[in-house]
């Protein structure tokens, strides 16, 4: 178990090493050059047979970026481009704010968007809204977090039809154009020491996390391999989130926070938790814990919600803040690159040099004491991305649709 997680803390610090050559703030850019062209070449010769079998056999490899053979995307020169999004578990604020920021880059570059909404209790919906968007010959199809796996087949189909299929914040599996989301482990990593720090690395740490989902382990485990090579950093327990459970992820994440304060009172200095979700009800139970407790909750995403539960001054103390829309907005800027200028990977002006790459962005912890303040726009919390924030045709500022995200006091 040490050695893995050992393993773990090496990806994640060589993570760190390659988002501090390929990572920017500015919109477009900030590709990790996962494949040299020959890579790539060797990628291409992978058949699309193969493929489908590990789908079926639910084996996506050891990478799940390999790509195979596939016919060109669909180009849309002189029509609107048909963009399919499938989503679910708007009970994550990043959920609600790549919801809101696709409907914002939709009519803003004049696509026709169709929404696809499935139950994450339901999985199963999840392909029914995927074989629909086939049906219906869309262009493109954006999906936000999920358990990707549970569709690997209906990508490499799509892709067949020459539909382009493209992940936020996902995980990567055959025939996914690119990824764009932060380097989680890397966040993890600063997350651990930053705690570390706090505690003078000498505390004891719980995690609830949802390991069916690629993501939420990125964000936890590189944090117990660091913790790992510390005597005074204790692992006290752990529990898993299932998306597909009978109650929501908020509520297992409450009922687990209620045990571990029971069981372990106030030796409990650190609860780790995946997401901000899970954090925020996590805060609930402590806050009804008798006897009081000090724990110490982190999360990840940000937004509203989250930072209404920290003004308040409780137990939710730290959160890293996940720059959801500039995701987004970097997908659907590749979208436009591939299907409608009709670039390839690795041309002059393309987004990415590969197929399967994943397009990085920086997020940053918010403690109590710099909670965003309500009523201004989700994008001052991350400064405009080094641009200017009065520059009226830049995306930040784009106001169709639903309209900028703005901070909330919930």
């Amino acid at each position: 178990m040490k050695k893995n997680r050992l393993r773990v803390l090496a990806m994640a610090m060589s993570a760190v090493m390659l988002a501090g050559c390929t990572t920017t703030p500015s919109v477009g850019t900030g590709t990790q050059e996962t494949a040299k062209p020959s890579e790539s070449a060797a990628a291409a010769d992978t058949t699309a047979e193969a493929g489908a079998a590990e789908a079926e056999s639910g084996d996506t490899g050891d990478t799940s970026a390999v790509q195979q053979e596939f016919p060109p995307l669909k180009v849309a020169r002189d029509r609107p481009l048909k963009v399919g999004y499938l989503y679910s578990n708007l009970e994550a604020e990043s959920c609600t704010r790549s919801y809101n920021q696709i409907r914002i880059e939709a009519p803003h570059r004049g696509w026709e968007l169709t929404e696809v909404y499935f139950s994450q209790q339901k999985p199963e919906e999840a392909r029914t809204g995927m074989q629909t968007l086939i049906t219906q010959d869309v262009d493109a199809i954006v999906i936000y977090n999920m358990e990707i796996v549970g569709i690997a087949d209906l990508i490499l189909q799509a892709r067949q039809n020459g539909i382009g299929v493209y992940n936020v914040d996902n995980q990567l599996v055959p025939g996914v154009v690119a990824n764009s989301c932060q380097p989680n482990g890397v966040a993890a990593a600063e997350f651990a020491y930053y705690m570390g720090e706090k505690y003078l690395w000498n505390a004891n740490y719980a995690v609830i996390a949802a390991p069916s989902l690629q993501v939420h382990v990125e964000r936890t485990d590189p944090i117990k391999a660091i913790y790992d090579q510390y005597p005074g950093m204790k692992l006290l327990g752990e529990e898993s989130l299932n998306p597909s459970g009978s109650e929501s992820m908020g509520q297992q994440a409450y009922n687990y926070t209620k045990r571990f304060i029971e069981k372990y009172g106030t030796d409990l200095d650190i609860l780790i938790t995946s997401y901000d979700g899970a954090a925020v009800t996590a805060d609930e139970a402590a806050a009804q814990a008798i006897g009081g407790t000090d724990v110490a909750i982190i999360g990840v995403d940000g937004g509203s919600e989250t930072w209404s539960h920290m003004r308040k001054g409780g137990n939710f103390k730290y959160s890293y803040a996940q720059p959801t829309e500039l995701y987004c907005h970097k997908i659907c800027e590749l979208v436009d690159e591939l299907q409608i200028q009709g670039l390839t990977p690795g041309d002059n002006g393309c987004s990415i040099s590969a197929y399967g790459e994943t397009i990085y962005s920086s997020g940053k912890i918010i403690d109590q004491d710099h909670v965003p303040a309500p009523n201004q726009s989700i994008h001052s919390v991350f400064d405009f991305y080094g641009g200017d924030p009065d520059d009226q045709e830049a995306w930040y500022n784009w106001n169709d649709g639903p309209g900028i995200y703005m901070i909330a006091d919930k």
